[in-house]
């Protein structure tokens, strides 16, 4: 079955279950621990890190969402599954199990599931967990999983894959997955950011060049298909290429022939291409700023890599894993509103940003525990400002159209997390009807910025911060509630 060392913790004070489950979990081996209470489980769990948690709901005393929040601040790393009590109208609706999913990476397991299933389960969440572990990521979503699956796939063959994703999401990390997982790991890996290089240089780094071929070629040059020697070509930000270098590229993946800059014949090279953009390449292909042919020739295998913003449930396992302590709680370095805070984050530089903020804490604050308002300082003190377009080579207008996408950006960002906390409330709201629920909520959210003004002591741009929502929406609540 399942490889040796595995760590799983049972938690239900159900005799009958607790046995239910010691024999489905016997044949794996490995280590079990199997806890009675929650509160002992709460309080042992972050010693544990275990890999895989059975989590019993019946008469926990808690919310759902609460009880999932304070498992995943001790369990950062493992995959939580939970059994349903299945009341109407309770814990088993769909919008609430969703959301639990996308935000802490909970799964729901069925209360009668035959020990058959629920081995069968076990076995593919450590396969899955196998996989991403092989690719060098961390996380428990479905995107990271389904993203490994695709990647190791991909491996094993020798096609050309094209990776896709925002800044900051791991493309170089992926492309030296695929080169590790692959029959050339053996042989060297080469990376280049086509980017960094103006398009004549760009040109001798990738083709070579023979002596005298242009001024100060003192020698002869291997570009980097030749110097691969059947190892993998990592070409990053591909999309920034001019149509010269494009065309060039075209050629050699069709004939797999290279002729340097100044050669009169072109050499034979064995490689493999791995490719990377930040841009959307299609819309690039449909505006005349890519090859089609080209495009259509290194997206093979399309490797797309969501953002952070859409796989919230691995913010816990990253937060946990920059700090140096993979697979270890993260009550020493936060707590659990501040957790709940950086997972509704929407990180818009993605994992690059996460463990930078991770080093900044321990800069600002050393030994500390980050509360809501410390992790509001931190990221307020890396809000990006208007990159001016100064030097970049790029169409004002170009320019002036990303920075207007990246202002309602911005604000959509802002508007989707004060509807996620307002849903939170209303979905805690199980006791009275829809015309009383939308009153309570207005009460509630009221006396909560009333709260953080007194805690504040009236600084509008703190208890912005406490409550984590923007200052201007604030002053609206304060208009609106008359505060």
């Amino acid at each position: 079955m399942a490889r040796q060392a595995r760590q799983i913790c049972t938690i239900t004070a159900d005799p009958r279950l607790a046995e239910h489950w010691r024999r489905a979990i016997e044949p794996f081996g490995g280590s079990h621990t199997a806890f009675d209470g929650l509160m002992t489980a709460l309080r042992r769990l972050a010693d544990r890190s275990p890999d895989i948690i059975l989590l019993d709901l019946a008469n926990a005393g808690l919310t759902v969402e609460q009880l999932t929040a304070k498992v995943r601040h001790r369990a950062p790393m493992a995959d939580l599954l939970l059994v349903e009590d299945a009341e109407p109208g309770g814990w088993s609706k769909p919008a609430t199990w969703r959301d639990l999913s996308a935000r802490w990476g909970a799964n729901l397991l069925p209360r009668d599931q035959e020990i058959a299933q629920l081995r069968a389960r076990l076995t593919a969440l450590w396969s899955e967990r196998d996989q991403v572990a092989r690719c060098g990521w961390v996380g428990l979503s479905p995107e990271i999983r389904a993203a490994s699956n695709l990647l190791l796939a991909a491996a094993q063959s020798d096609a050309t894959v094209l990776i896709e994703g925002e800044s900051g999401t791991g493309k170089e990390l992926a492309a030296r997955a695929v080169h590790r997982n692959s029959a050339r790991a053996a042989k060297p890996f080469l990376a280049l950011n086509c980017s960094a290089f103006p398009e004549t240089l760009l040109e001798s780094e990738l083709f070579g060049h023979e002596k005298g071929a242009f001024t100060d070629a003192f020698g002869r040059k291997k570009g980097i298909f030749e110097a691969v020697d059947g190892g993998t070509i990592f070409l990053d930000e591909i999309g920034e290429t001019s149509p010269a270098v494009q065309a060039r590229l075209l050629r050699v993946l069709e004939e797999r022939q290279v002729r340097p800059i100044g050669a009169t014949r072109a050499l034979p090279v064995d490689f493999r291409i791995v490719a990377a953009t930040n841009r959307h390449l299609q819309s690039a292909v449909a505006d005349g700023h890519f090859r089609r042919d080209l495009y259509f020739r290194l997206a093979v295998v399309q490797l797309p890599l969501a953002p952070l913003r859409d796989r919230r449930a691995d913010v816990p396992a990253l937060l946990a894993h920059h700090r140096g302590q993979a697979g270890g709680a993260l009550t020493g370095f936060l707590d659990e509103p501040a957790l709940a805070r950086l997972v509704d984050y929407d990180w818009p530089g993605n994992i690059r940003e996460l463990r930078n903020f991770v080093e900044r804490a321990g800069v600002r604050f050393p030994g500390l525990t980050l509360d809501t308002e410390r992790v509001g300082e931190l990221l307020e003190n890396v809000r990006p400002g208007v990159n001016l377009p100064v030097a970049t080579g790029r169409r004002a207008e170009n320019v002036e159209r990303e920075m207007i996408f990246a202002a309602l950006s911005e604000l959509k960002r802002d508007l989707d997390y004060l509807k996620r906390r307002v849903d939170r409330l209303s979905d805690t709201d199980h006791a009275v009807s829809g015309g009383d629920r939308f009153a309570s909520m207005r009460e509630v959210e009221r006396e909560r910025i009333a709260l953080a003004l007194q805690q504040t002591r009236g600084n509008r741009s703190q208890a912005a911060r406490l409550l984590g929502i923007g200052e201007r929406t604030l002053y609206r609540k304060i208009r609106e509630y008359g505060l």
